[in-house]
């Protein structure tokens, strides 16, 4: 499995398909599919997101369709999100709505 970064001083316009794992220091304003999304403190994605797992410490708005979902301390997250997982540490912000399901989600 491969991994890929978006650096902080990078913003990609467009949609983004992977079969291996993203980390995203900078900004995204497209739809995201990978196996495992990382979104760290200064990394934003502005569109749909659906992964197996999903850990963002960065800003989120759009739609989550993820087997697991971790926000953390300092992340904001707007969405309608649809989970089997989900984590939220104090301290992290999550506006919208959240429906936890055993449904499998395909990236």
């Amino acid at each position: 499995m491969s991994d890929s970064l978006i650096s902080a001083d990078l913003t990609i316009e467009g949609d983004i398909k992977s079969d291996g794992n993203l980390t995203v220091d900078g900004r995204v304003v497209g739809n995201v599919s990978c196996i495992n999304v990382t979104i760290n403190s200064g990394g934003f994605i502005q569109g749909n997101i659906q992964a197996h797992h999903l850990v963002s410490l960065g800003s989120i708005s759009g739609e989550i369709h993820a087997k697991s979902v971790d926000l953390k301390e300092g992340s904001t997250t707007k969405t309608n999100l649809e989970s089997a997982n989900l984590q939220v540490s104090s301290g992290a912000v999550l506006q919208g709505t959240v429906n936890i399901s055993g449904a499998s989600t395909q990236p």
